[in-house]
Formats: C-alpha cells, structure tokens, sequence
C-alpha cells in the first residue's frame, strides 16, 4: 500500500492531465519512484485506486453531461407514454367493436383492423 496516498494521487492527476493518453503501466512506474509503498500494489489495483478514480472524477465534473441514471428514467416516462398510446388505439378498436350493432357495422370495423395495427406502430416508433 502506499504510504502517502495523497501524494500519489496528486501525482497522477498531473499526469493525466498533462499526458492523457499515457498507458497506466508507464503511470505505475513513474509512480513507483513517487511513493515506494506503491510497489506492493499489482497493476490492477495500482489502476484501481489511483488512475480510475481520477478519470471518474474528471468525468464527473464534465458539464452537460448527463449520468445514466437520468436517461433510464427518461426511457421509462417514453415507454409509460407509448404504453398509454398503444392502450388508447386498442380502447378505441374494443369501443369501435362494442358500437357496431349489425353485423355489417362488425366487419366494417374488422375490415380496418390495419389501421389501429398501424397506430400502434407509430405510437412505439417515437
């Protein structure tokens, strides 16, 4: 573990800002003459606890950007309103039906089946 956590945070944050695209094997080296505690992490968890935490903060503070969480919710207020607009086409053709008296009225609304089917697919498309 290192013994100046600290100290060897700073130094890849300046590192990654200076040079983004460094490999985290070169970051761990130069990190290695920083703090010599960081010789008793692997690879993985040097990348871990320094490098991957820096980049999630960076990420982080980025504006406009917008964190998954927000876009799920919004994904399920878009499904919630296409289910509400397919159920309203399939009440109107259960209400169409159940106003048809004569059997000529039945098949007519039978007959243009094609048009709520087509309602319902332009409703889940949006």
């Amino acid at each position: 573990m290192a013994k100046n956590e600290e100290k060897v945070m700073q130094f890849v944050e300046k590192s990654l800002a200076d040079t983004p695209d460094i490999t985290t094997s070169e970051l761990y080296e130069a990190a290695k003459k920083v703090d010599s505690g960081v010789e008793q992490l692997s690879l993985r968890q040097f990348n871990a606890r320094f490098p991957l935490q820096v980049k999630r903060r960076q990420s982080r503070a980025k504006p406009g950007r917008k964190r998954l969480r927000t876009r799920r919710r919004t994904a399920r207020e878009i499904s919630g309103r296409q289910r509400d607009e397919v159920r309203n086409i399939f009440l109107q053709f259960a209400s169409d039906l159940s106003a048809a008296e004569e059997r000529k009225e039945l098949v007519k609304v039978i007959a243009q089946v094609d048009r709520y089917v087509d309602g319902a697919i332009k409703a889940t498309k949006d």
